[in-house]
C-alpha cells in the first residue's frame, strides 16, 4: 500500500499544484474581483432627536452626498445599483466639542447585508453647523463637608482637571454660575484622594440638572490635604516718631490671631507672629496710615495658613493735646516699706499728660493711679520717681518725682519713752 502511495509521488504532487492553479485561473476568468465607484449617495441622518431635544438646530455643511467604492466579485458588483448602497451618520455621536460625525456605509441587496464585498466612502465624515449653543470654561471649586478630627483641619484642596468646559444652549448656559465637587472630610486625620461628580450650580448655589448642558468632564480626581492646626496670636510694634504736635493714639490689627498648619516640629516653633517695629515706621506721620503684610513672611517655611494670611495694621494718628492733673499726697500709694520704718509723702504732685484731645478731655485725677517703690530705702528724705498708671492713649510728659521721708519706728518709740521719764522725774521733785 505504501509503495502505491509513493510511486510516482513527484508526478502526483505536480498534478495537484497544477489543478489548484488551473482552478484559480478559471475562477478569475469567469468571476474576477472588481471595483466600482457609486456617486451621489445621499447620507441618511439618524438619531436627529439627540440634537433637537437639546434645542439645537443643525445644517449639513459638507458630506451630504458622497461617492462610495465597492470591491468584490465581478458577478456581485456589476449587479449592484446606487440604491443598494446605504450611507448613514448617527447624530447621537456628535459631542459638545465637535461638529463632525463619522459616515458608515453598507451594501444591502434584497434586504440582506452583503459581506463578500467591501464598501469604502470617499468622504469619511459629515460636517454639521450647529446653532444656538455656546461654550464657557469655569474653574472647579472643591467644597468640603463635615468636620475633621479635633486638632486637624483642611490645609488645601486640588482637583484634576482644574477647569471644565460647559456647552449648551446660550439661554441655559447663562444660568451656570459655578462648577463644584463635594468631599466629606468628617473625622479625617489623613490626606484624602477620591473621585467626585461634577455639579453645575446657579448663582444661588442650587444644582442645575439639564441634559441639554454638557460637561467636558463629569468626574474629577480630588486631593484634600489634612494637617494639624494651631491658633497663634499676632502682635505688631510701631517705630519712629510722628510729626511735631502729633501722637500715635492706637494701633489696630485686622485680626488678633491666625490659624496655622504644618508639621509638629514647625508648629512648636510658632506661638506668636510678630510684625517688628522697623516695618511700621511712623516717622513724620500727621494722619492715619495703613500697612499691609503677608503673614507667611514672618513664620518658618512650611507653615500654611488656614485663616486669612494677609494682615493690615492701621496706625491711628491724632493731634497732641496736654492737660495738668494733680494728686494729693494721700492718693499716692507707698509700696515695699521696710519693716521697722514709717514713710510719709511730704506733698502732693502735679504733672502734665498728653494725648488725643477727645480722650484727654475725659480724663480726671480719679482715672490715674500713682505709686512709689521704697524697696531698700532707709531712714531719711528721698526724692523718688512716681509710677503712674494712665488710661490708654494718654502718656505723661517727663519724669514725675516726690519727696518721701522715712523714719525708724524704734527711734520714735524710744524718744517718746525718754520724754515720759523726764516728765515723771520733774513731777517728783
Amino acid at each position: 500500500m505504501k509503495e502505491k502511495i509513493f510511486k510516482n509521488f513527484s508526478l502526483k504532487l505536480l498534478s495537484a499544484v497544477f489543478a489548484v492553479v488551473l482552478w484559480t485561473v478559471i475562477v478569475n476568468i469567469y468571476d474576477p474581483n472588481t471595483s466600482y465607484t457609486f456617486s451621489n449617495i445621499t447620507v441618511q441622518l439618524i438619531n436627529t432627536q439627540s440634537l433637537t431635544d437639546k434645542d439645537y438646530s443643525y445644517e449639513v455643511v459638507d458630506g451630504g452626498k458622497i461617492s462610495v467604492t465597492v470591491s468584490g466579485p465581478k458577478s456581485v458588483v456589476t449587479d449592484l445599483k446606487t440604491s443598494d448602497i446605504s450611507a448613514t451618520a448617527d447624530l447621537s455621536k456628535v459631542t459638545a466639542f465637535t461638529d463632525y460625525v463619522d459616515i458608515q456605509v453598507q451594501v444591502i441587496k434584497d434586504g440582506q447585508v452583503l459581506n463578500n464585498v467591501e464598501a469604502v466612502p470617499r468622504t469619511s465624515a459629515l460636517k454639521l453647523s450647529i446653532e444656538n449653543r455656546d461654550t464657557k470654561t469655569l474653574s472647579l471649586d472643591v467644597n468640603t463637608t463635615g468636620s475633621t478630627a479635633s486638632g486637624y483641619t483642611v490645609a488645601s484642596t486640588s482637583s484634576s482637571p482644574t477647569y471644565i468646559k460647559v456647552t449648551g444652549p446660550t439661554s441655559l448656559l447663562e444660568s451656570v454660575a459655578a462648577l463644584s465637587v463635594n468631599v466629606d472630610v468628617s473625622g479625617a486625620k489623613e490626606d484624602i484622594s477620591t473621585s467626585a461628580d461634577v455639579k453645575m450650580l446657579d448663582e444661588d448655589g442650587n444644582e442645575i440638572v439639564n441634559d441639554a448642558l454638557e460637561l467636558s468632564c463629569t468626574k474629577a480626581d480630588i486631593n484634600v490635604d489634612i494637617a494639624r492646626m494651631k491658633t497663634v496670636s499676632i502682635t505688631a510694634k510701631t517705630g519712629g516718631t510722628p510729626s511735631d504736635g502729633y501722637i500715635i493714639t492706637d494701633t489696630i490689627l485686622s485680626q488678633a490671631s491666625a490659624v496655622i498648619t504644618g508639621s509638629d516640629d514647625l508648629l512648636g516653633k510658632v506661638d506668636t507672629i510678630t510684625i517688628p517695629s522697623q516695618n511700621i515706621n511712623a516717622d513724620g506721620l500727621s494722619a492715619d496710615k495703613t500697612y499691609t503684610f503677608r503673614l507667611s513672611d514672618y513664620v518658618p517655611s512650611g507653615i500654611k495658613f488656614v485663616s486669612d494670611s494677609s494682615l493690615t495694621v492701621t496706625v491711628k494718628i491724632a493731634q497732641k493735646a496736654t492737660k495738668q492733673i494733680s494728686l494729693s499726697a494721700s492718693e499716692i500709694t507707698l509700696n515695699n516699706i521696710q519693716t521697722g520704718f514709717n514713710a510719709q509723702v511730704m506733698q502732693g504732685i502735679t504733672f502734665t499728660v498728653t494725648g488725643n484731645d477727645n480722650v484727654l478731655s475725659a480724663v480726671s485725677a480719679s482715672d490715674v493711679k500713682a505709686g512709689i517703690d521704697l524697696k531698700n530705702l532707709g531712714a531719711g528724705t528721698h526724692n523718688v520717681t512716681v509710677a503712674l498708671s494712665l488710661p490708654d492713649g494718654i502718656t505723661v510728659v517727663g519724669n514725675v518725682t516726690v519727696n518721701v521721708t522715712i523714719t525708724a519706728i524704734q527711734q520714735e518709740t524710744t524718744t517718746e519713752s525718754t520724754k515720759a521719764t523726764e516728765s515723771t522725774t520733774s513731777a517728783t521733785r
